[in-house]
Order: structure tokens, then C-alpha cells, then sequence
């Protein structure tokens, strides 16, 4: 009897363990809906009003009508987007070359794109402004998702690499029979089979593109190329913050990477698991 209540007890104290965390969790996001649904002066009133009285969405379409907002979306997909469709063409057949071929210096080369990762951003910044400066690409959506592409690309080729070692290089073997050449194999065979895995290097470079602030506020100035982490600042006035309409910006940012990524998460989660065990 006791032995069979321990499990039970088990169970509830894990429940109960990941009730508590996703409160935690949700908590501050709950906060910002609420907050964004109330008038300015409820916002900041004291003791704070857990539930908006009344209820308005004026600060959605302030942020929707009135600010620069959707342009700064616009531009954060645009940039995103082009760093992840570089990342995911070039990690893919780099991925695809250290999975399938041997040569001199290849563990050195995989080592080299780990310690690539393990440089801090900060300290890049300076080189790659004066870089950016000399060709002409300061303030410049290009520049900044080709700088984008360049951060991300080490860590994705090893997780192609990684998840092109779980397919069976048999399948290589039997299109180069048929006549097949290794790029025609790559395409046709191979990258079809790998679509979990670009898709889990498409999202992690798409989301952490969209969220990066320390590159984009340095490199774009200019009000028409600014990102949206970046233009979220527009809310911190010197009179004060602009709480309802931070928050409602906030969600509106948000709510399309979340809606990519519930879309994806399924090949996201088999990307990034099929390639950690062989």
C-alpha cells in the first residue's frame, strides 16, 4: 500500500514543481497583456489594478496607427529572414561536407567553429562597425542580417552536421550508382530527408535575429532601418515609461515569432533531438 502511494506522491510533487514554474513563467506575460488593455493613468496607479476597469484596446491601435511599429516588424522579418535563409544554405552544405568527407584539418576546422560560439558578441562589435563602416553598410538592413548570419553560422553547422550523421549514407551510395552527382545527391536525397534539422537551424537563427539588440541598435541609427527591440525604446520618455503602450508594442513584436514557432515546433524538437542521439 505504501509502496504503491509512493509513486502517486511522486508524480504530484513533479506537477505540482511545473504548476509553479509555468505560473512563474507566464506570469510577467499575463502582467503585459493585462497592463496593455488598460487606460495610461491605470497603468501606473498604486496599490496596481489586477484586472482592467474598463477594458480598452486604444493602446493596440495607438502602437498600430500612430507609431512606427509594423515598419519595424517589417524590418526585423526582413533581416531575420535573410540571415536564416543564409545560415540555412550555407550551414546546410558545410554541415553536409564534414558529415560525408573525410580530409586533413577537418577536426580542427569543427573545433575552430566552436570556439567561434564561445566569443562574446560584445566583443565583436567594435571590429564589425568599422568593418560595416568601410563598406557602406552602416544603417543597412543587408548589413545587419549578413552580420547576423555570420554569428549564428558556427553553432548551425554543427547541428546539421550533427543531424546529417543520423541519415544513412547508403542512401548516398545508391544515387551515386544511379548517376547521381554529390550535389544532385545533396539536394534531391540528402536535404529533403534533413528538413527537421534546417528547420530547428531556421528557427534558432530566425528568433535570436529577432531579438538581438546590442548589434542592431549600434549599427542601424537611422529611424526607417530600426528594429523592433530597438524601437521599443521610442516608450521610455523623458516624462516617463509609456507602460500601456510599451507592453501592447511588446505583444504585437511577439506574437508572430510565437506563432512561427507553435507552427515549426514539432520538426523544431526533432531537429534538435534526432541530432543528439545517434
Amino acid at each position: 500500500m505504501a509502496s504503491a502511494s509512493q509513486p502517486a506522491r511522486s508524480r504530484g510533487l513533479v506537477y505540482l514543481l511545473l504548476a509553479v514554474f509555468t505560473a512563474y513563467s507566464l506570469f510577467p506575460l499575463l502582467w503585459a497583456l493585462v497592463t496593455s488593455l488598460k487606460r495610461p493613468e491605470d497603468a501606473v496607479r498604486y496599490p496596481p489594478q489586477w484586472l482592467p476597469n474598463p477594458l480598452t484596446l486604444q493602446n493596440y491601435v495607438d502602437v498600430l496607427t500612430r507609431t512606427p511599429v509594423p515598419y519595424q516588424i517589417l524590418n526585423t522579418a526582413l533581416t531575420a529572414g535573410l540571415a536564416a535563409l543564409t545560415v540555412v544554405g550555407t550551414s546546410s552544405l558545410a554541415g553536409y561536407g564534414f558529415s560525408r568527407f573525410s580530409f586533413r584539418g577537418k577536426d580542427l576546422l569543427m573545433i575552430s567553429l566552436l570556439g567561434c560560439v564561445m566569443v562574446s558578441g560584445a566583443t565583436k562589435v567594435l571590429p564589425l562597425y568599422l568593418m560595416l563602416h568601410k563598406i557602406g553598410l552602416l544603417n543597412s538592413l543587408f548589413g545587419l542580417g549578413i552580420v547576423y548570419a555570420v554569428e549564428f553560422l558556427p553553432i548551425s553547422v554543427w547541428l546539421m552536421k550533427s543531424y546529417l550523421d543520423t541519415i544513412p549514407i547508403e542512401l548516398d551510395e545508391a544515387a551515386s550508382v544511379d548517376g547521381s552527382s554529390r550535389l544532385r545527391t545533396f539536394v534531391s536525397v540528402v536535404l529533403p530527408l534533413s528538413m527537421p534539422g534546417v528547420v530547428a537551424v531556421a528557427l534558432i537563427t530566425f528568433v535570436r535575429s529577432a531579438q538581438e539588440f546590442i548589434y542592431a541598435a549600434t549599427f542601424l541609427t537611422e529611424t526607417g532601418v530600426k528594429t523592433s527591440p530597438v524601437g521599443l525604446y521610442m516608450f521610455f520618455t523623458e516624462l516617463g515609461v509609456e507602460w500601456g503602450h510599451l507592453t501592447a508594442a511588446s505583444l504585437v513584436v511577439v506574437f508572430p515569432i510565437v506563432l512561427v514557432f507553435l507552427v515549426l515546433q514539432k520538426w523544431f524538437v526533432s531537429g534538435l533531438t534526432m541530432g543528439a542521439v545517434r
